[in-house]
């Protein structure tokens, strides 16, 4: 499905291709973790909440793989963030969000 997204037959790619596409989705899966605050992917997190409960975050993981793909180069040449991909990650932006354990620590500090 990922090769599809990427506008590519997986046939046609060889293993060392293959192997970089799931190395991308590896990143842009970090990626997405670390930027909503998400860890759990299919099963919950310390928090209850798994990626897979959010499906928009599906494209999310296609457009930051197929974005890393197609610009394969070192030097960075845009240097802009692809808006959907940023609003979706947004929505679901709990990194910003205290946990109940800080919250409390932050109710008892002085």
């Amino acid at each position: 499905m990922l090769c599809l997204q990427l506008r590519e037959n997986e046939q046609a790619l060889s293993e060392q291709e293959l192997s970089y596409i799931d190395t991308l989705k590896e990143a842009a899966l970090a990626y997405i973790k670390s930027y909503t605050g998400i860890n759990g992917v299919d099963s919950a997190d310390e928090n209850g909440r798994k990626l897979d409960d959010y499906e928009d975050l599906t494209f999310v993981l296609y457009a930051l793989v197929s974005d890393m793909y197609d610009n394969r180069q070192i030097g960075v040449s845009k240097d802009k963030e692809n808006p959907v991909v940023k609003a979706l990650l947004g929505i679901h932006d709990f990194n910003l969000i205290p946990s109940e354990s800080e919250e409390s620590h932050e109710r008892w500090s002085v």
